[in-house]
């Protein structure tokens, strides 16, 4: 009997069964739903921390990179600069060893003086 009203109340009100139980799997697809949406939001916030923190990471061994770089550059510099400062050093004993050695062919050897200057640029002298 009890059967039997059962089956009765279920043709009866088939459709407002079929709704509420299409409801509750449309709730219980929803919540799914959001939760697997809810964790792929974590999985990727995640995932953008971790690479904003590579790009960080990276960008300090790359800023590292440059100022050891410029370290070295000054350093050449400096150096270029000191070999430098030698040469114009030398250049100038050079010129004043050349110039006492003139005034001193000037003053005592005029003739191989001349032929000293014929010589290095191709003149000739006329007196």
């Amino acid at each position: 009997m009890l059967k039997k009203q059962v089956l009765q109340f279920v043709l009866k009100n088939w459709k407002a069964i079929l709704i509420v139980t299409l409801s509750l799997v449309i709730v219980a697809k929803s919540r799914y739903d959001y939760n697997l949406m809810q964790k792929a939001y974590q999985t990727q916030t995640e995932s953008v921390k971790a690479q904003i923190e590579g790009l960080k990471e990276i960008h300090k061994q790359e800023l590292r990179a440059k100022q050891k770089l410029m370290e070295a550059h000054l350093e050449s510099i400096a150096v270029i600069e000191k070999d430098y400062e030698d040469a114009l050093d030398m250049i100038d004993d050079l010129r004043r060893d050349k110039k006492g050695e003139y005034r001193n062919k000037f003053n005592s050897d005029r003739e191989q003086l001349i032929k000293d200057i014929e010589q290095k640029f191709g003149i000739e002298y006329v007196p």
